[in-house]
C-alpha cells in the first residue's frame, strides 16, 4: 500500500490503518459510556454502534487526509500547523462520513445537518479536538517508535562489532608466539596489551634453521583495526625474512617490502634481533622504537645505543640500518618495550624512562613489570603496550 521505508507522516501500511480503526472504536465506546454516566442512565446499543462508526470515521479520515497529503507536510516550513489543519479537515470529512453511514443504518435524527443547532457545532468542535489530539498522539508514537528501533538497530550493529572485534581479538593473539618461552640457554617472556579490543602492537619470536633465534618487538602507527591489519601483514613477513641473513639485513628488506605495501603515515617501529643461545651473542637493530635496556646479572642497567637510521619500517625507502652487537652472560636479560610503557600518564604527565629503568631493575620478568606500573597510583595507560624479555639462562 504505502512506502513505509521512507513515508514520516501517515500510515505506512494497512496493519496502521486497522489499528487506528480499533483504536477509534474503543474512544466511541469510552465517549459514549461517559455520556450514559454524565446522563444518570445507560446508553442503547445502537447509540454505542452510531458513536463507532462515527469515531472510526473521524480518526480515519483525519489519517487518510495526513497519508495523502505526506509528502506536501514534508515540505511544509510549518509542518505542525499544516498538520492540525489536515486533522481538523480530514475529522470533519470523516464525521460527515460516518453519519452518512449511520443514516443508512439507522436513520438521522433532526439536528445531525441543523446548521443553526448547538448539537451541530458540538459535534464539529468535538470532532475537530478528537481528530487533532488522536492525530498528534498517534504521529509522535511513532516517531518515538522509530526512535527506539533506531536504537535499538544500532546496538545490535554494536553488538555485532564487538563480537567480530572479540574474533578479530581471539584470531589476532593466536598470530602471537606463546608468552613464555623457554629452551636451552634461553627463556623469553613477552605480553602485548591493546588499548583498544585489538592492538597495533605485535612481538614474534622465530627459531631459526642455525640454532639461534629472531625475537621482534612492533609497535604499529595508530590502533585499532587498521594498525592490527598491518601488525598482521608485518609479521607474516617476518618468519622468512629473519631467515635470510644477518639483522641488518632482515630490517633492510623489511623496510623495502613495507615501503610498497603501506600508504603515507603508516610505519612500522621495531626492534628486531638475532640471538645465538650458544654464544650470548646478539645483533640488534632499532627503527623507532625506545631503545632497549640490557639489565646484568649483577644488577647493572645498560641503555643500550644505535648507529644507522631510527627511522621506522615503511616510512623512507632510503633508511640504512646497523646492527648494535652485544654479549650477553648467564643471568644477562635483554629488555625491549614499546612507548606506551613510558608514555602512561600519571595526573596528566608521562611516567617517563627514568621511572620505567627503576620498575625494570626489579622485575623479574615482562608480568612483574607490567604489575608494577598498573600498580602505580592514578596511572592510564592509554597506548599500546608492549613488553619483552630475552633473558640467557645458561652457556651451551
Amino acid at each position: 500500500m504505502m512506502n513505509g521505508a521512507r513515508r514520516t507522516y501517515g500510515w505506512r501500511s494497512w496493519g496502521d490503518a486497522g489499528r487506528e480503526a480499533l483504536i477509534a472504536a474503543a474512544l466511541g465506546c469510552i465517549l459514549t459510556a461517559i455520556e450514559s454516566g454524565g446522563l444518570g442512565h445507560p446508553q442503547p446499543l445502537r447509540t454505542y454502534v452510531r458513536n463507532v462508526i462515527l469515531a472510526s470515521a473521524v480518526m480515519l479520515g483525519a489519517r487518510v487526509l495526513e497519508t495523502m497529503l505526506s509528502w506536501a507536510i514534508e515540505q511544509s516550513r510549518i509542518a505542525v500547523l499544516f498538520r492540525t489543519m489536515l486533522y481538523m479537515v480530514g475529522g470533519w470529512i470523516g464525521y460527515f462520513g460516518g453519519l452518512a453511514i449511520v443514516g443508512a443504518l439507522f436513520g438521522l435524527s433532526d439536528n445531525d445537518f441543523d446548521v443553526g443547532s448547538y448539537h451541530f457545532f458540538y459535534a464539529l468542535g468535538i470532532t475537530a479536538v478528537i481528530s487533532v489530539v488522536m492525530g498528534l498522539i498517534l504521529h509522535h508514537n511513532r516517531k518515538r517508535n522509530d526512535r527506539l528501533l533506531a536504537t535499538m538497530a544500532r546496538l545490535k550493529e554494536h553488538e555485532f562489532a564487538e563480537k567480530e572485534l572479540e574474533i578479530a581479538r581471539a584470531v589476532q593473539q593466536r598470530l602471537l608466539p606463546p608468552a613464555e618461552i623457554e629452551r636451552d640457554g634461553y627463556r623469553i617472556s613477552a605480553r602485548t596489551q591493546g588499548a583498544h579490543i585489538v592492538a597495533g602492537d605485535f612481538y614474534d619470536v622465530v627459531r631459526l634453521a642455525d640454532g639461534a633465534v629472531a625475537i621482534a618487538a612492533a609497535d604499529v602507527s595508530g590502533k585499532g583495526i587498521a594498525a592490527s591489519l598491518i601488525m598482521a601483514t608485518c609479521k607474516a613477513m617476518l618468519p622468512f625474512l629473519a631467515s635470510t641473513g644477518g639483522a641488518a639485513n632482515v630490517m633492510r628488506a623489511l623496510n623495502e617490502s613495507l615501503c610498497e605495501q603501506l600508504q603515507r603515515r603508516e610505519f612500522v617501529a621495531m626492534l628486531f634481533a638475532r640471538f645465538d643461545p650458544a654464544t650470548g651473542d646478539a645483533e640488534i637493530v632499532n627503527a623507532g622504537m625506545p631503545d632497549p635496556y640490557l639489565l646484568r646479572a649483577d644488577g647493572t642497567l645498560e641503555t643500550l645505543a644505535f648507529r644507522g637510521d631510527r627511522f621506522p619500517l615503511g616510512a623512507r625507502r632510503s633508511s640504512v640500518y646497523a646492527a648494535t652487537s652485544i654479549r650477553l652472560a648467564p643471568g644477562d636479560r635483554l629488555l625491549a618495550f614499546s612507548d606506551g610503557l613510558p608514555e602512561a600518564t600519571v595526573n596528566e604527565a608521562p611516567v617517563g624512562y627514568e621511572r620505567v629503568e627503576s620498575l625494570a631493575r626489579s622485575a623479574r620478568d615482562v608480568d612483574a613489570l607490567i604489575a608494577a606500573l598498573r600498580a602505580t597510583p592514578g596511572i592510564r595507560i592509554e597506548d599500546d603496550l608492549t613488553a619483552l624479555m630475552l633473558e640467557r639462562t645458561s652457556g651451551l
